[in-house]
Formats: structure tokens, sequence, C-alpha cells
């Protein structure tokens, strides 16, 4: 499929593109990887819920065609959407399965957008005029391209502009503006935390903000904690390694998800997690060397299983060769979620009590020196 496609997560947004394929009747294309160039089939949705789907078969199919033991693929072509089942019942037409937590999209962008992360510290800064006064904001800046961005702020503040309002950019993080940048407000939406995990109830509500340059901008630079993807392509094959040395954004929450969908307590530990220890990113030369000195290594090569490439080549950046081959030993061992949730803990308590002791001061600035 030449298509660019990307994952969707958000319950709402699930729900409201499988009950619009419900409603149509859209039709739905079925198949699995072994027979897929041999033969397709046909369904319609017939039961949704927010638990359970099931889908019968319009065109005729023959006994032995679906193979129990293998995932199953469906596709909407008219909403754009894929998705995949492992686990399934199949019985005289209908298929029934639980409703998936993740449906691939695809990409209607004209445009890549570069997406920062919370660690990376973006700011925007605007202005939204009157003919009575000129309002000033500093957001947080969380995705780029030539064509626009979005920022998240306040409730409170969004609510002072409203859709195809005029804006004035006047700063963008990394980024250098010949003149003052006119913009439009293209959307506004609520910017919650990942669906369908623990809330935090000191949380304010923030809404995400997406602006269209008037004009595009001639070039826009990515600088962030993820850019290393892009220059560590070379940077992670330089680890010489086949098996498992981290996961991307979207297979972490690909896999928390999957874990969601039989215990969505233990997702939630996961997520927190995965958010904590990847802090370990900023260990500086120094504090990396008392880390590797006093740590369990193999309870970290389990509680690292759901951590990004990057943190682990961050990690292993200045270790010898006969450590880093070792550890990656241990890492490429497959574990249970709940056997990583439980190293993870045991790991994240290793760091919060160093944090307290003024050993670790896991943060950016841990890395600025003032003379």
């Amino acid at each position: 499929m030449g298509m660019k496609m990307w994952s969707l997560f958000k319950v709402d947004r699930i729900s409201k593109l499988l009950k619009s394929a419900y409603e149509a009747k859209s039709p739905l294309t079925l198949w699995q990887h072994s027979t897929q160039q041999l033969f397709q089939l046909k369904g319609n949705l017939t039961n949704l819920t927010d638990k359970n789907c099931e889908l019968v078969l319009i065109e005729k199919w023959e006994a032995g065609q679906i193979d129990m033991n293998e995932a199953i693929y469906i596709h909407c072509p008219v909403n754009g959407f894929i998705f995949k089942r492992e686990k399934f019942t199949f019985d005289t037409g209908e298929i029934s399965f639980k409703t998936p937590s993740e449906l691939m999209l695809q990409e209607r962008r004209r445009i890549e957008r570069f997406k920062f992360r919370y660690q990376d510290f973006k700011s925007l800064s605007f202005e939204v005029r009157n003919e009575e006064e000129t309002q000033k904001y500093n957001c947080n800046l969380i995705d780029l391209s030539t064509a626009g961005l979005s920022f998240v702020a306040s409730a409170e503040d969004v609510n002072k502009f409203s859709f195809g309002e005029k804006v004035l950019i006047t700063h963008i993080t990394d980024q250098k503006l010949e003149e003052d940048c006119q913009a439009i407000v293209s959307s506004i939406s609520k910017f919650g935390q990942v669906e369908g995990l623990k809330e935090r109830s000191n949380n304010l509500e923030s809404m995400r903000v997406g602006l269209e340059f008037k004009v595009a901008m001639e070039s826009v630079s990515f600088k962030s904690v993820q850019s290393l993807v892009n220059r560590t392509q070379k940077r992670t094959r330089g680890l010489e390694v086949d098996g498992f040395n981290g996961l991307n954004d979207t297979e972490q929450l690909r896999v928390i998800k999957k874990v969601g969908e039989e215990n969505p307590v233990l997702a939630g530990h996961l997520y927190e997690n995965v958010e904590t220890l990847d802090r370990l990113r900023y260990l500086t030369g120094e504090m990396k060397q008392k880390f590797w000195l006093e740590v369990n290594q193999d309870i970290l090569a389990a509680a690292l299983r759901l951590s990004s490439k990057e943190l682990i080549y961050d990690l292993l950046n200045d270790v010898t060769d006969t450590m880093r081959k070792e550890f990656l030993y241990k890492l490429d061992c497959p574990k249970s979620p709940s056997a990583i949730d439980k190293a993870q803990r045991t790991i994240c308590e290793f760091i919060h009590k160093k944090e307290k002791d003024g050993v670790f001061v896991l943060s950016a600035q841990s890395f600025t020196k003032y003379v």
C-alpha cells in the first residue's frame, strides 16, 4: 500500500469513525497476510459498542478462508482507516472482536508536520490586535511546518480569541523570522492526556490551537529530543545490534494501549513510568557514571523494554563496548507487562532516592554551566 498512514489512539475519535462506518453501512475489506494476494473479503459492521464489534461478510465465502490463528486486517476505504485484530471469533459469516484501541489513518496533510515533546521547551509568542488593545501571548509550541503550527494554552486564554481570527507571530523558538509572520486561527480543540489513562486531578484544562500562516515560511528547523531519530538513524545503527534497542513513540503507545484493553490500571502505570524513566536522558556524564556503578542492570534492562531508542542510546553512549553488548543482550529478552511494571517501579524508586539525596538533577538545566 503506497499511502502514508499515521496512528490514532484517541478513544472519542476512534468511536466517531467507527460509528460513521456503522451507520452508513460503509463496505469494509478484510484480509490476512498469508492470503492477501489470493483473495480479500467484504463485510459490514452490524453491531458496535464501546467494548465489542460485530461484522458480517456480505460476499460468498468458503470454509477455511479465514485462519483463526492469524490476525485479520480491516480496511474502510470511505473513512480511510485500517485496523488489526489478533483475537476474534468467526461463526457462519459473522466475525466478533474487541473494539480497536488504535486505527491507522491515511495522511491527508500536504506537508509533514514536526512534533515537539514537553521536554523541548519550545515557545511561541504572538499578538492579537483589535481596535481597543493588543493582547500578547506566550505559549508552548507542540508542532510546526512551513504551512502552520499548533500550540497549547489554557482554556481561559483561548476563550479570548476565535476561529478565523488573525494573529501576528513575533517569535518561534529556533526559527528565524525575517519579519512578523501573520496567521489565522484554523482550529481549536481540547488538549488532554493520552486517552484511557489515569487523569491527574491537578491538571488545568488545556486547549490545542492550530494556526495557518498567511504566507508559507521558506523553511523551518527542527531541534528536539526526538530529532535524534533523524540524526541517530546512523548513530543507532552504530550500536551494531540486530535485536531490540528501543521503541518509537507510536510503538510505545501501541503496546500500552494493547495492555489497556485487558488491564487499564496497569497501562496507566506503564505510561507514567515510561515518562519518569525518560528523564534519565538528562543525566550528565558524571551522573551517568554513578548511575551505571550503582544500578541493577538486570532490573534496568527489564524496565527499559518500553523506553525509546533515544533514551537507550543516550544511556549506552559512554559505556565500554563490552558493557554495551552485555546490556543489549539482557535488553533483548522479552518481558511480560507486569514484570516490566515491577522493574520500572524499582528503577523509578532508585531515581527518586538519588534526586532526593541530590546525586541526580534530572532536568534540561542540568547541562547548564554558569560562569
